[in-house]
C-alpha cells in the first residue's frame, strides 16, 4: 500500500470517537446500481474536529494524514429499499459525516444471498493521494446467471471521503476478470492491497476459496487487478489455482486456497509480492502431521511472476514449533506481513489458530522470512503461548492467532504483530477474548517484552463476558496523527445496554502506540452507538479495515 506524509502538526486525537449516543443527525440516503448490482448508502452528520497527522497512514480516505476506519457488522433491523445483507461503518477522522455502505440482499423464489463486508481493504489504487474502500461481498447474488458467486466494491477516497457516485464494481462477470460467475465461488471472501507491478499505484488481489477448479469444489482461486489513473481496473487481470504450472500443490477438494491473502515486499527488488493462503490444505490426510500452506509468488513489472513461487505446509513446520506435542493445523487462516526485523524487508506472518499447542485450538503464529529464495521450513519462527515472554497458557479453544495485524507500534522502525486470540476463556469466562502485542527485533519476532490484553484490564473497556470475543479483529492504525501506530481491537459480541440478549451488538476499542508498546485507552464505541434511524446495527467489528483482510468469522 502506497504510503503518505501529511501535514505538521496533531490538533486533535481520536476527535469525537469516545462512546456516543446514536446517531440522530440529518442524514441522505441514496442507492448506486453498477453491472446490475445495487448498493445503498447512508451518510449522517457529525461533528469533528479537522485533523492534520504525521507519519505513515494505511486507510486514510479524507488525507488528512490520520487513518479513518471502515468497520464490517450485521443489522439486526434496517429500513430501507432493500434488505441489508451487511454493512460498512465509516468514522472519518476529518470529514463530517459517518458513511454506512449497505448491501442489497437479493431474496427471489430461486436465490437468495449477500454478505456485503466479509473483507474490508484500503489501497490508493490511482495514486492521488487518498486511500480508497474496496469491500469483498463473497455471497453477492450475479445478476446475469442468478448465482451466488460474490463481488467487490471499490469506493475512491477524496478531501470530502468516500465518494459513492466514483464507487466501481467487479465480480466474475465483468469483462476482463477471468472465470465465471458461479454458486459459492465466493469472490471477494479476502482481500490484499499493495503496489506488486511497480508503477505507483496499488494492485487489488482477490480470494475466491470456493472457486471449483474442474470437478474440484472450493480448490480456490485469486485473481489480481491493476491500479491505473482511474483506479483499479480489468485490463491485464490475472488469476491463479493451483493446477496451474505457477503455482505450488495442485487443485484439490476444499484447499481453499485464496481464503487469506497478504501483499509486502519480500525481496530487494521494487515490486511487491503476493501471499497466498489456502488453509484446508492436506486436511484430513494421514498421516500427514499438520494442515495448510502459506505459498509466496513474486511481483514483477508485468504483474504477478508465473515463475519461482515457492510454498510451505503446516505438516512440514512440526520440527520447527520445537515441541513433540505441538502441531501446525490449518497454516494460513489468517496472514498478514511486516518487516518484524527491522533490514527493510517483510516477513509473512501466518496465523494457525486451530493448532495443537498442545490443546487443540490453542493456536500458533508463524514468522517466515522470505528473501530471494522465497519460503522455507527452515527460515521460520512459530510462537505460540508457551513461549518465553508470551502471556497466557495455551488452553483449548483459545485461537491464538485468529487474527492478525502488522505494523510498527513502537517507532523502533521494526514491525510488531497485534494477535487476536478471540476464543481466550479469561478466568472461567470462555470466549472472552484477549489480545497479544508480539515485538519486532533485531533477530526478527520474539516473545521477550510482549503484552497481553483483556476486558479485565484496569483501563480496557468493558469487562470479561462469555463470548464477548475480544481480539474478533484487529487493525494497526494511525488514529492520532503521531508516533508508532496505534491498535483498533473489536469485541463482535459484546453486549451494551439496551441490547436485546443474544443479539450483541458489538464494540470497538483503542489502544495508543508508544515505545513501550501499546498502551490501551478508555476510548471505546459500541454499535448501538451508531445506530441510525434506518438500522440497528449487529455485531459491529467483524471486520476492521486493514492492508489484508480475510480469513474467518469471529
Amino acid at each position: 500500500m502506497l504510503r503518505r506524509i501529511a501535514g505538521v502538526s496533531v490538533l486533535a486525537v481520536l476527535a469525537g470517537l469516545a462512546v456516543s449516543a446514536p446517531v440522530q443527525a440529518a442524514s441522505e440516503f441514496r442507492t448506486i446500481t453498477r453491472e446490475g448490482v445495487v448498493l445503498q448508502f447512508q451518510r449522517v452528520a457529525k461533528a469533528t474536529t479537522p485533523m492534520k497527522g504525521t507519519g505513515a497512514t494505511r486507510s486514510d480516505f479524507d488525507g488528512d494524514g490520520v487513518d479513518d476506519i471502515a468497520v464490517s457488522s450485521r443489522t439486526h433491523t434496517f429500513t430501507g429499499p432493500r434488505y441489508a445483507s451487511g454493512v460498512v461503518v465509516v468514522r472519518y477522522s476529518s470529514a463530517p459525516q459517518v458513511d454506512y455502505f449497505i448491501g442489497a440482499l437479493v431474496a427471489t423464489p430461486e436465490v437468495s444471498g449477500g454478505s456485503l463486508g466479509d473483507a474490508l481493504v484500503a489501497g490508493d489504487f490511482n495514486a492521488d493521494g487518498y486511500d480508497d474502500l474496496a469491500i469483498g461481498d463473497s455471497d453477492e447474488v450475479d445478476p446475469g446467471n442468478r448465482t451466488r458467486a460474490g463481488g467487490v466494491w471499490v469506493v475512491p477516497g477524496s478531501r470530502n471521503g468516500l465518494v459513492l457516485d466514483a464507487a466501481k464494481h467487479f465480480n466474475q462477470s465483468s469483462p476482463g476478470v477471468p472465470g465465471a460467475a458461479e454458486n459459492y465461488d465466493w469472490f471477494g471472501n479476502a482481500l490484499a492491497a499493495g503496489d506488486i507491478n511497480g508503477d505507483g499505484r496499488d494492485d487489488l488481489a482477490i480470494g475466491a476459496a470456493g472457486e471449483a477448479i474442474g470437478t474440484k469444489d472450493r480448490a480456490g482461486a485469486v485473481t489480481v487487478l491493476y491500479g491505473g489513473t482511474t483506479g483499479l481496473t480489468a485490463t491485464g487481470a490475472q488469476q491463479f489455482h493451483q493446477d496451474q504450472a505457477a503455482v505450488p500443490g495442485s487443485a484439490e477438494r476444499n484447499d481453499q486456497f485464496g481464503r487469506t491473502l497478504a501483499i509486502g515486499k519480500f525481496n530487494k527488488d521494487r515490486y511487491a509480492d503476493l501471499v497466498i493462503g489456502a488453509p484446508w490444505e492436506n486436511d484430513g490426510d494421514v498421516p500427514t502431521p499438520g494442515s495448510g500452506m502459506v505459498t509466496l509468488m513474486w511481483g514483477a513489472a508485468s504483474g504477478v511472476r508465473t515463475t519461482g513461487a515457492t510454498s510451505v505446509t503446516g505438516g512440514a513446520l512440526q520440527k520447527a514449533t520445537g515441541r513433540q506435542d505441538n502441531y501446525v493445523w490449518y497454516l494460513g487462516e489468517s496472514l498478514a506481513a511486516g518487516d518484524v526485523d527491522g533490514d527493510g524487508l517483510a516477513e509473512v506472518i501466518a496465523g494457525a489458530p486451530r493448532s495443537q499447542t498442545p490443546h487443540l485450538y490453542g493456536g500458533l503464529v508463524v514468522a517466515f522470512t522470505g528473501r530471494s529464495g522465497g519460503l522455507s521450513n527452515k527460515a521460520v519462527r512459530i510462537i505460540g503461548q508457551r513461549t518465553a515472554g508470551v502471556p497466557g497458557d495455551p488452553e483449548y479453544n483459545d485461537q491464538f492467532g485468529g487474527t492478525l495485524a502488522v505494523g510498527d507500534v513502537t517507532g523502533d522502525g521494526r514491525a510488531d504483530v497485534l494477535v487476536g486470540s478471540p476464543g481466550e476463556a479469561i478466568g472461567k469466562t470462555t470466549e472472552a477474548g484477549m489480545v497479544t502485542l508480539l515485538k519486532g527485533s533485531a533477530s526478527g519476532l520474539t516473545g521477550s517484552g510482549a503484552q497481553g490484553f483483556d476486558q479485565g484490564h484496569s483501563v480496557v473497556p468493558g469487562a470479561p463476558e462469555k463470548d464477548d470475543r475480544f481480539g474478533s479483529a484487529v487493525a494497526l492504525l494511525n488514529l492520532n496523527g503521531t508516533g508508532g501506530l496505534d491498535a483498533i481491537v473489536t469485541a463482535n459480541n459484546e453486549e451494551v445496554a439496551g441490547d436485546t440478549k443474544g443479539y450483541g451488538s458489538g464494540m470497538v476499542a483503542v489502544f495508543h502506540g508508544a515505545k513501550t508498546g501499546l498502551v490501551p485507552k478508555t476510548t471505546s464505541w459500541s454499535g448501538r452507538s451508531l445506530n441510525t434511524d434506518r438500522m440497528v446495527l449487529q455485531t459491529y467489528g467483524s471486520r476492521v479495515v486493514a492492508p489484508n483482510s480475510g480469513g474467518l468469522w469471529y
